[in-house]
């Protein structure tokens, strides 16, 4: 079985929003219902992970076929929360802030995925990106890449990796402590589609209200 573990549980101050991002709505639908939509397309176990002051909002509106979990303090806490749900023995994490994920995506991951390796999604970089310590330096953007949801794998190395973290240790995204716990596991590289960024602040707003209609 493949769970999917939804995060739901941000919030909108970044955005300029008085409430959850993830509930605002991009024409007749909210943000999250976007990308929740598309995973029901498929026989995946769904754990939408929420905040706590959004449960009330939320458990009328969310299937019945579909989990729901309490977030946590950080996105670590609350992708734990979700894993420990999980009864499948693979993983798909995906931010329910990225409404706009292509079918053709999941349907890499699923052609892909095996019981060794993790998946990154990713797209490319367009700026140079400088390091700025005192003194500038520049890097090869040729070797770069920008980490994106969503990101895949089997259950027992991403749950061992989360179990490893120590206390005082920062990880922004999934792979990062796979990396890091089990640098011998390979990654599988998966192009995302460019419309798969992240709704962060308000200008990634004002983008969304422009092109939802196309994953309506």
């Amino acid at each position: 079985m493949i769970s999917v573990i939804l995060l739901m549980a941000g919030k909108g101050k970044r955005c300029g929003l008085d409430k959850n991002k993830i509930l605002y709505k991009l024409g007749n639908k909210p943000i999250y219902q976007y990308s929740l939509d598309l995973f029901l397309k498929y026989d995946f176990e769904i754990i939408c992970v929420v905040n706590k002051d959004d449960l009330g909002e939320l458990k009328d509106k969310l299937p019945k076929n579909v989990k729901i979990v309490l977030g946590g303090k950080e996105r670590y806490d609350s992708v734990l929360n979700g894993i420990k749900e999980a009864k499948g023995d693979y993983l798909i994490i995906h931010d329910s802030a990225r409404p706009f994920l292509d079918k053709k995506i999941i349907d890499e991951i699923l052609n892909i995925k095996n019981d060794t390796n993790c998946i990154l999604t990713y797209m490319d970089v367009k700026d140079t990106i400088k390091i700025n310590d005192n003194k500038l330096t520049s890097l090869d953007r040729s070797k770069l890449i920008l980490a994106t949801t969503p990101q895949a794998g089997p259950k027992n190395i991403i749950l061992d990796s989360y179990l490893k973290k120590e206390e005082n240790e920062i990880f922004t995204d999934d792979i990062s402590l796979v990396e890091y716990y089990h640098p011998e596991v390979k990654i599988d590289l998966i192009k995302s589609n460019d419309e798969n960024f992240k709704i962060t602040k308000e200008i990634d707003l004002k983008l969304a209200s422009l092109i939802w209609r196309e994953y309506d």
